[in-house]
């Protein structure tokens, strides 16, 4: 069964140079599998860094030129995809050599199907794939939302019917994957999870260099989320999306605290215990701004 990993990225070049390292190592047959790697307007020396690889297996290499956003980068991944299964992964993912080979095992058993594997999080890029404690979290993932970009798998033919990604969410973070993968649901594509397919996912610590960044993009998901709910008004995502945030948000005590930034909270007394309800506090307040923005962009 031929397999095309497709990974969109911008601005990663360290962290995506251990993630295509680990699909270079992969237990597959080398002619049964292709990279497809989509860089979405990335000025950090990406295309040099893939252009000194010599990867084991086909590696194809899309530039957008200016940044045209997650759904555009993965429908264009697709596109030039040869394979008959897509496994879609984050450029953050770091995968051991059993992945693909596991992703394609359930396609094999199962037919018609959207194929999800664990997201471990780790906050190194140097992990080690033995290490018995992370492999046990695979198995103990017993939930997590179903078609994730950062770790999941579906038939070319069953992306085509659904109309892949949608564009609408434009450059925005969030919730245009969980939007298709309710689209396959609807056409009758049943989700199976399989633990053994599993993937390490980096998550850089919060420090005062990257906390604003971790803020706007709960402001984007906030404002993506509109976008999904208007797309699909039933009750399930309702209360997927999370309005009651907006009330959340009214009813915070600490205003004030919304507008501090990490090193404020890093002095707080007592930091272990009350650092992460005021960090919090902060997210929920950056997802209701996206909410507010993104319902007053539907009266216009």
């Amino acid at each position: 069964m031929k397999v095309s990993v497709v990974i969109a990225t911008h601005n990663r070049r360290e962290v995506l140079e251990r993630s295509l390292e680990c699909l270079f190592r992969q237990d597959y047959p080398r002619d049964q599998y292709e990279v497809v790697l989509v860089d979405d307007g990335s000025r950090d020396g990406t295309k040099e860094m893939v252009d000194g690889k010599t990867p084991s297996c086909s590696l194809k290499y899309l530039k957008h030129k200016k940044r045209k956003g997650p759904s555009k980068a993965r429908n264009l991944g697709i596109r030039n995809a040869r394979g008959e299964v897509i496994i879609f992964i984050d450029d953050d993912v770091f995968c051991p050599p059993q992945f693909i080979r596991e992703h394609t095992r359930y396609h094999t058993i199962y037919d018609n199907v959207v194929v999800d594997g664990p997201a471990i999080n780790t906050g190194t890029i140097d992990n080690s794939f033995s290490d018995k404690k992370r492999k046990f979290l695979a198995f103990v993932d017993f939930f997590g939302a179903s078609f994730l970009t950062c770790n999941t798998s579906c038939k070319k033919d069953s992306l085509a019917k659904a109309g892949g990604f949608d564009e609408e969410f434009g450059r925005g973070f969030g919730w245009f994957d969980r939007e298709l993968g309710f689209r396959l649901r609807k056409m009758g594509t049943k989700r199976k999870k399989n633990r053994r397919a599993y993937v390490f996912h980096f998550k850089q610590k919060r420090s005062s260099d990257n906390y604003a960044e971790i803020l706007r993009k709960e402001k984007e998901r906030g404002v993506n989320a509109v976008i999904f709910y208007r797309k699909h008004p039933v009750r399930k995502i309702r209360h997927q999306v999370r309005f009651r945030y907006l009330w959340y948000d009214r009813l915070i005590p600490f205003k004030k605290l919304t507008n501090a930034n990490i090193e404020v909270l890093d002095r707080v007394r007592c930091k272990s215990f009350i650092q992460p309800f005021l960090i919090k506090f902060h997210l929920i307040h950056a997802y209701a701004e996206g909410l507010r923005e993104g319902l007053q962009k539907q009266k216009r």
